[in-house]
Parts: C-alpha cells; structure tokens; sequence
C-alpha cells in the first residue's frame, strides 16, 4: 500500500470527530437540559450523515486508493474535495433544518460525486482479476444499489404514498451501504493485505456472501408489510450467511495467524477489538432465526442503537484503523496513537456494554440503571476523547513521513 498524505487521513477522521460530538451532545440532552434551542431528530440527522459519509465513505475511499492504484491521480484530488465540500455543507444545515432545501442539496451532491467515483475507480481497476478486486467491485456495485433508495424518496413524497414505503426506502439504503458497500470494503482491503488467491473456498463464500446480503433485506421489509415468507426469507439469508463465515474462517485462518505473528502490540488489540465486534454481530443477526426474539429486540431502542453502533465503531471503524497503521504515513514515535487507539477501544467496548445491559433490563422488565444516561454520558466522552488524541497524532507527524510514498514490500 503507498502512504497516504495526512490530509487524506486526517479530514475523514476530522468529520469522524464532529460526528462524535454530535451523538456526545445527544447523549448529553437526556443528562440535562440545554440552554440553546435545537431540534433532537436533526441533530441524529447531522451525527448520522456525517458519521456514514463523511468518515467511513471518505476513509474507505483513501484506503481504496492507496491498495489499489499505483498513486494518487489528480481526478481522485478532485473528487475528494468536491465530498468534501458536501460534508461540510450537511455539517451545516443538518442541524439546524433537518431534510429541508440545503441538506438535500448537499446530500445529492455527494450521491452525485461518489457516481464519478464509482466509475473512475472501477475504470482504473477493471483488469485486476483476484479475489480482493472482486470484492472492491461489488463494493462499488452496492454502493451504487444503495443510492436507488434515496432517488426512491422524491417521488414517495412527492406522490405521498403512505403505508411504509417511505422507510422500506430507507431501509433500503442502509442495508446495502452498511451489510453491502462498506462490509464487501473492508473484505477487499483485509484480502489485498492478506493476498488471498482464487480457490473453491473463495468462490463458494463470494456466492453465499451475496446471496445473504439480498435475502437479508426481508427482515426490515417484514417490519413494514407482514408476512411469513419475510421471516423465511431472511432465516434462509442468515443462514447462506454463517455459511459465508465459515468458508471466510477457512481462507484466512492461515494467513491470519502469519499476520498475526508479523503484528506489533497496537495491531494485535485492534485484530482482537474487531474479531470480537464481527462476533457479536454475526451472533445478533443470527437472532433472527427466531422470529419471537428478532421481534422483541427491534422494539427496544438501546439493542438497535447498540448493533448499529457496533457495526460501525466495532467493525468498520475498527477495520479502518488497522488499515490506516498499514499505510504507515504517520510516525508513532509519540505514542498518542496508541494512547488514542486504547481510549477509542475502552469507549467503545463501555458503551456497548452499556446499551445492551440497559437493553436486557428491559427486556426482562426491570427498571433502567441508575443514573443510566449520565453513565452512557460518560463512557462516550472517552469515543471523542480517543478520535481526538489520534488526531493529533496525526496532525504532529513529521513532513519528511507524510511524504515518504516508497512502496513497503510488506504492506498491501
């Protein structure tokens, strides 16, 4: 992998820090009230906005880059900055108007640019024939399947088509940007790095893996239009999916544990922070193979917020951080980065820990924790906290890395 110019770590991470703030603020809210007037469901509009197009697609973006081409062309520049400005432009009127003239404006605006990096980037690497591009196209793919749900929105309202199709539209978006674009992502950075090779072992976890991500879709339709043959379709998708984890565990158990071995201390918590994350999650969704308990979860706040969360802060995010150590574009002669990493885990792991408990005492029927939310408070000062010390890590490397682009024979 070819280093990446701290602006092109930095700003993601930068947009991962007010999106953090953001869910800080939210958190804080049912702590105590604030003396400034403020909209709650557009300030989850902002934090989720920013947190899923300004970090995790800008991150995967430089990342994508920097395995998967020989250097930085200027078209890319260009396409960064103009998401950026997107950015920006969500950061600023999300909050204050919610889906209104503006933030739509500048939510289109990025759907739009991430159509000209869909095309650059699968124009740029339509040769490469491995395991690892076959996942970065289908990435791209369902990257672009995902975007059908928000052109879908227009017409719904517009028409008011009552009845649900509003959120199956929604839905629609989510589960293939999260369970599509960004999970199918990470797959291809971690077997770039990892130099998986063809096999029947790929070829049968490719095709269980895609099957899952569709069938999957019926669990949020079922929330919305009622019906057996939802529930069936989605315990069949989880199914096709423990399959695809176990043909996954063979293809990279070797070559995991040679990583492992080639590791540092900070990359090692990072493999166990996100192994244990993909875990739970795998173990979640499988919850769903009981319709009753699937049924029950969905309808308490604290299991969805945590899932997701997990999803993205466990899973991506952790995936994220472990890929930004292989770019080795910052020095961490410091030690912040380690610092910061730790904080970010211990922030993680506590608030989920947090949110599930909450979430099983109402489950069972008893009273919520004492002083839950000042605790659920608390425990996320230590998410912005961590983004923050990274940050500065970051910002503190010297120029003389930041520039050194010189291939590492042992990166991806």
């Amino acid at each position: 992998m070819q280093n990446i110019r701290k602006r092109y770590l930095g700003i993601p991470l930068l947009n991962f820090l007010f999106a953090a703030i953001l869910g800080l603020f939210m958190r804080y809210a049912y702590v105590k009230s604030l003396p400034i007037p403020y909209r709650y469901r557009f300030i989850t509009h902002a934090h989720s906005h920013i947190a899923i197009l300004g970090w995790i697609y800008l991150a995967l973006f430089a990342l994508f880059i920097a395995s998967f081409l020989p250097k930085w062309y200027k078209k890319y520049n260009n396409i960064f900055w103009f998401t950026q400005i997107s950015i920006v432009g969500m950061l600023l009127s999300f909050p204050f108007q919610g889906y209104a003239a503006a933030s739509i404006t500048f939510s289109t605006l990025h759907v739009i640019v991430s159509y000209f990096f869909i095309f650059y980037f699968w124009k740029d690497t339509r040769l490469l024939s491995t395991p690892s591009a076959r996942l970065l196209h289908s990435s791209l793919l369902y990257m672009f399947i995902s975007t059908i749900g928000l052109w879908c929105m227009a017409p719904i309202m517009a028409m008011k088509i009552k009845g649900g199709w509003d959120q199956v539209a929604i839905q629609f978006f989510l589960h293939f940007q999260f369970n599509g674009w960004f999970v199918f992502a990470i797959l291809a950075l971690l077997f770039k790095r990892l130099k998986v090779t063809y096999s029947q072992h790929f070829i049968k976890f490719f095709v269980c893996l895609n099957i899952s991500l569709i069938l999957t879709f019926s669990l949020p339709i079922n929330w919305y239009f009622r019906s057996p043959i939802w529930l069936w379709g989605n315990a069949l998708g989880i199914v096709f999916q423990l399959v695809s984890v176990y043909y996954l565990y063979q293809i990279i158990k070797k070559r995991l544990r040679e990583y492992w071995k080639e590791s540092d201390h900070l990359k090692r918590v990072l493999i166990i922070f996100v192994t244990l994350s993909f875990i739970f999650k795998i173990l979640l969704q499988s919850s769903a193979l009981f319709p009753s308990l699937a049924e029950t979860l969905i309808l308490h706040t604290n299991f969805v917020i945590g899932f997701i969360h997990l999803t993205m802060l466990g899973l991506i995010t952790g995936f994220i951080f472990l890929f930004f150590l292989e770019t080795k574009s910052f020095s961490r002669d410091f030690g912040l980065l380690k610092v910061g990493m730790y904080v970010f885990i211990f922030g993680v792991f506590t608030t989920e820990i947090i949110l599930f408990l909450q979430g099983l005492l109402f489950y069972l029927g008893w009273n919520m924790l004492p002083y839950y939310y000042l605790i659920l408070f608390t425990a996320s000062l230590f998410l912005v906290l961590g983004i923050l010390i990274i940050g500065l890590q970051i910002f503190l490397t010297p120029k003389k890395i930041e520039l050194n682009t010189t291939s590492d024979k042992n990166s991806f």
